[in-house]
C-alpha cells in the first residue's frame, strides 16, 4: 500500500498492547482513497518526519481537534505543510504547522482480525 501503510499485523498489535502505538479513528474523506472514513489507524510517536509521511496532528488553531494528513513538504525551520490526499474533500487550509503539534506517524490500519 502507498506510504507503507499496511493492515496491522501481530507485531503492531503487540506494540499497541504494550502502549507503543496509539489508535485513532479517521473521520471524513480528505485522505481517500488511502484511508476511508471510520478506518482505525495506529500511530507511532516520533520526532522524525519525511515528506510523504501520513501523520496525526493536533489542529494548529483548534487544539481539541485531531487531523490526519500527508506531509507535502518540510521547510528549513522544520515546519510541515500538511495536506489531504483527496483535495476536493480536504477543507483544512492552515499553512505550515510546527512539529510540536504532530502526535505521530501512521504505521498501519488497525484490523481486529
Amino acid at each position: 500500500m502507498e506510504n507503507g501503510i499496511q493492515p496491522s499485523g501481530l507485531k503492531e498489535k503487540i506494540l499497541l498492547f504494550l502502549g507503543l502505538r496509539q489508535r485513532f479513528r479517521v473521520e471524513g474523506e480528505s485522505m481517500t482513497p488511502l484511508l476511508q472514513s471510520r478506518d482505525r489507524i495506529l500511530i507511532k510517536k516520533t520526532k522524525r518526519f519525511n515528506s510523504g509521511d501520513i501523520v496525526v496532528s493536533k489542529h494548529p488553531i483548534q487544539s481539541d481537534v485531531v487531523i490526519v494528513k500527508k506531509i507535502e513538504s518540510i521547510d528549513s525551520h522544520g515546519r510541515l505543510k500538511l495536506i489531504g490526499i483527496n483535495q476536493s474533500q480536504s477543507s483544512h487550509r492552515f499553512g505550515l504547522v510546527n512539529k510540536k503539534y504532530v502526535l505521530g506517524k501512521v504505521t498501519s490500519i488497525f484490523k481486529d482480525r
